[in-house]
């Protein structure tokens, strides 16, 4: 069997690109590489990389690599066009692709390569990965898809909820607001990609119950997942509080923020040797620290060392607000054992039981204080980070996850 794969992700070149979002395709590449006899991976990205890239041999051998299995790319330019105001908010009134987080992978220029590349593989399975790409493919035309054997979608965030989200989260301005009247067209969109797939995958029971409300047939969970690490670190006696995350993600920074501006003081003021650290790409742009590092808090970057990291973790924080999803990062520290004080928001879409496997607090004093307890009660970090890798291993371990994938899209 030949699958192709459609995806608005750039190719990832180094363990930097490590992130949520690669570490969810790589479930769905392992499941359709152990269904198929051949895998392309077609990339819509920016022109400047398409020029760059002259030999698109050496980058499916490098891909090959960074993925673990035998690939070929293609790639297809991004839309360049003008944006005015009527470009930026009336076009995307009536169609998704042409609004702002869509409109430069679904042009007519990208949907027709899509067709093309599309009508030349032929492929037995077509995996559209996320809603940039399913864009694309729609404005082909449903004759794109169904030229191919079977289609699967994963759409992974439901992208009218976190639009909403984003759009009523403070601050608030008229332009912002604006934004809503762009929801019916975005729904219409994930709702007609969902009609033309075999199987289309959120990545929490919330999200499904939610699109089955709406009447979008065929909506499977396939929850975020990672490899399960053999031994996990015992409890960290440093006073260490860890939140990891890409910052150029806005939620992230917005958490980033929170914690460093009006949750972490309120955690030194009752234990002054408390460290805070900022694990992951983008960290020293975050407004909170443009001033300086306040004392305590330590900006690491990105950090190949995971073991190690969490290691030297006593608490994992998640003040998140904003975003849609499952985050990664929670079930990275679960998987780690390590104890976790979130926000509803940061632990929505995941079966973890707050005051079990998690602590849930919403307000800055209310975060700050179970993170203060948790620093001063080995017992509990034990409990609740034990508790936590259990619950992970049964639920989000991704080899099995990747093979409830397989068996989802096995011939027959």
């Amino acid at each position: 069997m030949k699958a192709l794969i459609l995806t608005s992700m750039q190719p990832s070149l180094s363990m930097e690109h490590r992130v949520g979002i690669t570490h969810r395709f790589q479930l769905f590449l392992d499941a359709i590489a152990q269904v198929a006899r051949a895998v392309r991976i077609v990339h819509i990205v920016p022109e400047a990389l398409v020029a760059a890239q002259g030999d698109l041999a050496a980058l499916s051998r490098q891909q090959s690599a960074f993925w673990g299995r035998e690939v070929a790319v293609s790639l297809i330019p991004r839309r360049v066009r003008g944006e005015t105001a009527f470009d930026h908010y009336a076009r995307g009134v009536a169609r998704a692709a042409e609004q702002p987080p869509f409109s430069s992978f679904a042009g007519p220029e990208q949907a027709a390569r899509v067709a093309r590349m599309v009508g030349a593989e032929a492929p037995e399975l077509l995996f559209v990965h996320r809603m940039q790409a399913m864009c694309a493919l729609l404005r082909a035309g449903p004759e794109v898809a169904r030229r191919a054997g079977r289609m699967f979608f994963d759409l992974d965030d439901v992208e009218h909820r976190v639009q909403v989200r984003s759009v009523l989260a403070p601050p608030r301005w008229p332009g912002k607001l604006a934004y809503l009247s762009h929801i019916p067209a975005l729904f219409a969109a994930e709702r007609r990609g969902a009609m033309l797939a075999e199987r289309t995958f959120v990545c929490s029971e919330r999200d499904r119950v939610h699109l089955a409300r709406l009447g979008v047939p065929r909506v499977a969970v396939v929850p975020n997942a990672l490899p399960m690490p053999a031994v996990p670190p015992g409890v960290c006696a440093a006073p260490v509080l860890m939140f990891i995350g890409a910052y150029e993600y806005p939620p992230n920074a917005e958490a980033a923020e929170r914690l460093v501006r009006r949750v972490f003081p309120l955690v030194r003021r009752q234990v002054p040797g408390a460290r805070l650290l900022l694990a992951g790409k983008g960290a020293e742009g975050v407004g909170a620290l443009a001033s300086g590092v306040p004392e305590g808090v330590e900006v690491l970057g990105f950090v190949p060392d995971l073991a190690g990291l969490y290691a030297g973790t006593r608490v994992v924080v998640c003040p998140l607000s904003n975003g849609g999803g499952t985050r990664l990062k929670l079930v990275e520290a679960a998987l780690y054992a390590r104890p976790i004080v979130s926000t509803r928001m940061g632990a929505e879409g995941l079966d973890f039981a707050d005051g079990v496997e998690v602590v849930l607090r919403d307000d800055d004093a209310g975060f700050a204080e179970a993170c203060v307890a948790l620093l001063r009660d080995d017992a509990a970090c034990a409990r609740l980070g034990a508790a936590a890798r259990v619950r992970a291993e049964g639920a989000y371990e991704a080899g099995r996850i990747v093979a409830r994938v397989r068996g989802m899209m096995a011939p027959g």
